[in-house]
């Protein structure tokens, strides 16, 4: 931990502690984020390092992946155990990589800027990769009316004015960090925020028709979040509660594959956090009922299907992330600490 930044500061990986200690620290600060895995290299020719400053309401960081090729990403399994509501920036300084985000196979180079979604799938392969990092709530866009899932594995390319005012503002925050001031922390990561927002608006297709559409669903996604308990909440309450018809309701949630799947999806991940608290004193099945799964078999399967796991296994990782967490105690303030606390702002 650095004792020259006036904000938190956290170091991890090779330049910290050289060796495969060294690579093994990397591997646990990323954990939250990423699931890494190395090529054949060896340890002593590999730099792996973060470098990590929590400005209030975001974090901003440097990632380096030289000596060796990798592979990491966040599959279903990983999604559902880490539960991160967050979006990422990856800003690419050197080096680059393959991803696989949604969107089909892409290759990000110096200058690209790429946004994912932490809630949703990404695979990438890279060699020699330096990268400047954004990590924001996802609630933060929510609050301003913007529908994310079209921005999941979006790259900005190089040559576009958003990409190079993005990476122009995080380089200058990265040389500003060691001096930004506590109270300068919140403004920094509201306006980085809006930046970020405001420049990704006009990448999306047909943006200036999809603005309203976007806007109106957000608003409903919100609804949908805050009554999932209720057993009504379905097609006939989110019409008369937005006066929209059933057609257009069906065509605002297409892209997320329908109303209904949504809701489903939403109970789920409600149904995971529940199952994945280890002070939850309910029964998985009385668990299931609150969240409107009245037929265990059915919930079951969807449960797998969606999560990778069965709702017991799901019990088990609770139970053994916080015999972690309480093992860990001591190195309370890392990068994993951070992302949690983020995640839940």
């Amino acid at each position: 931990m650095s004792q020259a930044s006036m904000l938190p500061h956290y170091q991890a990986g090779t330049r910290v502690t050289p060796g495969r200690q060294g690579v093994e620290a990397y591997a646990e600060a990323i954990a939250p984020i990423f699931d890494m895995r190395l090529g054949d290299v060896d340890a002593a020719g590999t730099d792996l390092w973060v470098d990590t400053f929590n400005i209030g309401p975001m974090l901003l960081g440097a990632a380096h992946m030289t000596g060796g090729a990798f592979a990491y990403g966040r599959d279903t399994r990983k999604v559902a155990a880490t539960g991160l509501e967050l979006i990422l920036v990856q800003i690419i300084l050197e080096g680059g990589d393959s991803r696989q985000a949604g969107r089909g196979e892409t290759t990000a180079r110096p200058g690209d800027v790429c946004i994912l979604d932490l809630t949703r799938t990404f695979q990438s392969q890279a060699g020699d990769c330096v990268n400047l990092n954004l990590a924001l709530p996802r609630a933060a866009f929510d609050a301003r009316d913007i529908d994310l899932d079209p921005l999941h594995g979006l790259v900005l390319r190089r040559e576009s004015a958003g990409a190079q005012l993005l990476k122009s503002h995080a380089e200058s925050l990265m040389r500003v960090a060691t001096n930004l001031r506590p109270e300068e922390a919140y403004g920094v990561g509201r306006a980085t925020t809006d930046l970020l927002a405001g420049l990704t608006l006009g990448q999306r297709s047909d943006a200036a028709r999809r603005a309203s559409a976007d806007t109106q669903r957000a608003r409903m996604r919100r609804f949908i979040d805050a009554n999932l308990h209720d057993p009504d909440l379905g097609v006939e309450m989110l019409c008369r509660q937005f006066g929209v018809s059933r057609a257009s309701l069906y065509r605002l949630f297409a892209p997320l594959g329908g109303v209904s799947e949504h809701i489903r999806n939403r109970r789920l991940r409600r149904v995971f956090e529940a199952l994945s608290d280890p002070i939850q004193p309910l029964a998985m099945a009385q668990v299931a009922e609150r969240h409107g799964f009245t037929v265990w078999s059915s919930f079951s399967r969807a449960f797998k299907s969606r999560f990778g796991m069965t709702p017991g296994e799901a019990r088990g990782q609770g139970v053994m992330a916080a015999a972690r967490a309480s093992a860990m105690q001591a190195s309370a303030g890392a990068l994993p600490d951070w992302l949690r606390a983020l995640d839940a702002a």
